[in-house]
């Protein structure tokens, strides 16, 4: 499918912006308390949210997936009054940090999301694993085509969520996509340290039912 390139680049700098505001105004007046910027991440996520367009889609997402969310139908309002814990949004001020909840019907929807590292994989595989079932044991055509999503960074690939959703996305077949994040380090701890020889999909190239890509995340073109 083409890519709106128009959208793709409004909604990185409104999700730039408000890395900004939150860097430079909302944390030091400690109107933020945990922040995390999605800078370098937004490119990427922007364009993988323009692919989400089955109804019955879904997306495990962690603390730097705001531009996906953007993407997704967040507005700009809750993506900011979120992390400053007000009242009023779809969440009535309860989330932390950029840990976004999106019920988004009629879809694609969010998965609820929670602050621990890697605890996005299985809620997806779960997913993937109910539309195959309402799929082909219900016959509900209406799932023909729907995916899981779940984003993660290389910190989380250490997670027994990650290896147990991977699991049974392998041995069952499920309709799934892995998009790891590696920007060297995770939770401050260099790749090396998280992932024998630093690169997760070459490491997962001879796994069976699985296919590997591998790219740049800032390239726009390689991306999409």
């Amino acid at each position: 499918m083409p890519i709106d390139w128009g959208r793709v680049l409004y909604l990185t700098l409104a999700s730039r912006r408000l890395d900004d505001i939150e860097e430079t105004r909302l944390v030091p007046e400690k109107e933020v308390l945990y922040q995390f910027s999605a800078r370098g991440h937004d490119v990427a996520q922007t364009i993988l949210g323009a692919y989400l367009t089955h109804p019955h889609d879904a997306a495990g997402a962690y603390y730097r997936s705001r531009p996906l969310l953007l993407t997704l139908g967040l507005t700009l309002e809750d993506g900011l009054a979120s992390p400053m814990g007000r009242s009023g949004g779809f969440s009535d001020g309860r989330d932390i940090g950029v840990v976004c909840n999106l019920p988004n019907r009629p879809g694609p929807v969010v998965l609820p999301m929670s602050g621990d590292v890697g605890s996005q994989f299985t809620p997806a595989a779960g997913w993937a694993q109910a539309v195959t079932y309402r799929r082909d044991v219900l016959g509900d055509a209406a799932y023909a085509g729907a995916i899981a999503v779940v984003l993660g960074g290389e910190a989380s690939v250490a997670t027994n969520g990650f290896w147990s959703a991977l699991t049974m996305a392998t041995t069952l077949r499920l309709p799934m996509v892995f998009y790891i994040e590696d920007n060297g380090f995770g939770i401050s701890v260099p790749s090396h340290l998280q992932t024998p020889g630093a690169n997760i999909a070459a490491n997962l190239a001879s796994w069976t039912n699985l296919l590997v890509r591998d790219g740049d995340g800032t390239d726009p073109a390689a991306a999409a």
